[in-house]
């Protein structure tokens, strides 16, 4: 199935356990003849406690599914060499620049994200930084590391863009505010 489907479904199953459970605490509650005849309809009929807990362990799975991550495919960054063509994953070469990124103090956190086109490499860098930086220059040394490392490290000569967005600035800043 489909993710959309798969979060319809789970919509639609969420709704449903509200419903039952409120449905369930309000009969239990309020309404014990009721309550009652429902305890006794479902011991006659074991179909509905079979339907009920099946619904049940569906919904479960539905939420599972919903809220898992997909896997991300294996896709290659390939460029040639003096001996021939050599790919790198993706996935290698964002965790090379994310450990990179964690080598400067001011960066707390990092996420990157590459985008290859016409043989070119951009590289998108989401940071939290933290406060009392010098966000343009740290931006900067970030850049230039980066654009070196990669190149020396890993061979691939054509970066077209490394882009980087400070998404949190965390901490509180170093220098104290005036008193008045």
């Amino acid at each position: 199935m489909k993710g959309g489907m798969i979060r319809l479904l789970d919509i639609v199953a969420s709704l449903g356990l509200v419903v039952l459970g409120g449905g369930l605490v309000y009969v239990s509650a309020l309404e014990t003849n009721l309550a009652d005849r429902l305890y006794e309809t479902l011991g006659k009929a074991p179909i509905w406690g079979v339907a009920l807990g099946l619904f049940l362990v569906l919904a479960v799975i539905l939420r599972l599914l919903a809220h898992r991550k997909p896997r991300e495919k294996d896709r290659y960054i390939d460029f040639e060499s003096d001996g021939g063509s050599v790919g790198i994953s993706t996935k290698a070469i964002r965790d090379f620049i994310e450990q990179i990124c964690r080598e400067f103090s001011g960066v707390k956190s990092v996420e990157t994200q590459l985008v290859q086109e016409k043989g070119a490499l951009d590289i998108h860098i989401s940071a939290k930084v933290a406060a009392g930086n010098r966000i343009p220059e740290l931006s900067r040394e970030l850049q230039q590391r980066v654009r070196e490392s990669v190149r020396e490290s890993l061979g691939v000569e054509e970066i077209r863009n490394i882009t980087i967005k400070v998404r949190e600035i965390v901490g509180s800043s170093a220098t104290p505010a005036p008193v008045d």
